[in-house]
């Protein structure tokens, strides 16, 4: 789970080129043992007949994952981490993995400290938490919001963490206490479109003309969108040229409606494809320096008449009762696949 990045740099092309900085990603490792000194397994619901599911199950299950998770971010274990996350959050936790092993380097352990909770009424399927990170090695302790689904086989698996902004931390910890509503039902389906329209062209620079749904954003406008345009360049500058498109958004199974609105997770799938620029070279190229293929665990260059770039990114949203003047509060990319066509 550590060593996410939650904006997107450039390419390396025909050649290495700098990448932009990245926010860094970290969560806990935080030890409870039970009355003989064992590890608590909190990731299994407590028996039937047992007390509902509140904050003190949320805080064990939210114990549970960070001991084990930080123990496979650290050991670079994937199959440890598929035991504990499903996506998004485990396409960006294997992508830091192979971060890792690319830079020849462990992944620090983490820890949630100071955790606060938003739990459904009953026996939910999914809840949200948020929390300071402490990681080890590290005076940065950023927050993040967290979203935790049930599965099917009785076990809770982490499935979105993004850190948010420093001016959000108040907005984010306003979810102390409230009840979640499961079954993603906060956002009617109208609301959802637009805004993931929104939300994804923004993210590529443009805007589908209803600028009010979004407000401006430092990450969003200036990172994220910035980082795209300067891969374009970078592109035009070897003689190609790429094109985003979303191929499907989801959101959340849980939100939270706080005094400003609801917050809540957008996901967004969407494909880069490049390609030569008229007039230029017969392929495209993608060199192993790429954060894309280090993302991706492809060790040599990528070429070909076009290359297609699947990916994933998550962002952490928080939706005014009108829909408009919608404000991110974090985000993450990564690339998924790389297929040279």
């Amino acid at each position: 789970m550590l060593g996410r990045r939650s904006v997107r740099s450039p390419r390396t092309l025909a050649a290495p080129v700098p990448a932009m900085p990245f926010a860094a990603a970290a969560v806990a490792l935080l030890v409870l043992t039970g009355c003989g000194g064992e590890p608590v397994d909190a990731a299994t619901p407590a028996p039937h007949g047992s007390a509902a599911f509140g904050r003190d199950r949320a805080a064990l299950v939210l114990t549970a994952f960070d001991q084990a998770d930080s123990a496979a971010s650290v050991a670079g274990d994937v199959e440890a981490l598929r035991a504990q996350e499903v996506s998004p959050s485990l396409d960006l936790s294997i992508a830091a993995v192979r971060r890792a092993a690319y830079n020849q380097r462990a992944q620090p352990s983490f820890q949630h400290i100071n955790p606060v909770f938003a739990v459904p009424p009953g026996e939910p399927s999914c809840f949200l938490a948020t929390a300071t990170l402490r990681l080890t090695g590290s005076e940065l302790a950023p927050t993040d919001v967290s979203h935790f689904v049930l599965g099917a086989d009785g076990q809770w698996k982490i499935s979105h963490n993004v850190q948010v902004t420093q001016p959000s931390l108040v907005v984010a910890r306003s979810i102390d206490g409230r009840p979640a509503t499961a079954g993603g039902a906060a956002l009617d389906e109208t609301s959802r479109r637009a805004l993931a329209a929104e939300v994804f062209s923004r993210s590529i620079g443009s805007t589908t003309g209803n600028r009010s749904l979004v407000v401006s954003s430092p990450l969003l406008d200036g990172q994220f969108a910035g980082g795209w345009e300067v891969y374009g360049q970078q592109l035009a500058g070897v003689g190609g040229a790429v094109q985003r498109t979303m191929d499907r958004a989801e959101w959340s199974d849980c939100a939270v409606t706080v005094p400003t609105g609801t917050l809540t997770f957008l996901t967004i799938h969407a494909t880069d494809t490049l390609r030569p620029a008229p007039g230029g070279p017969a392929t495209v190229r993608l060199e192993p320096q790429s954060p894309d293929l280090i993302a991706t665990g492809h060790l040599k260059a990528v070429s070909g008449k076009s290359i297609r770039v699947t990916r994933v990114e998550t962002f952490v949203l928080l939706v005014p009762a009108q829909t408009v003047d919608t404000s991110v509060l974090g985000l993450n990319d990564t690339a998924l696949t790389v297929t040279a066509g």
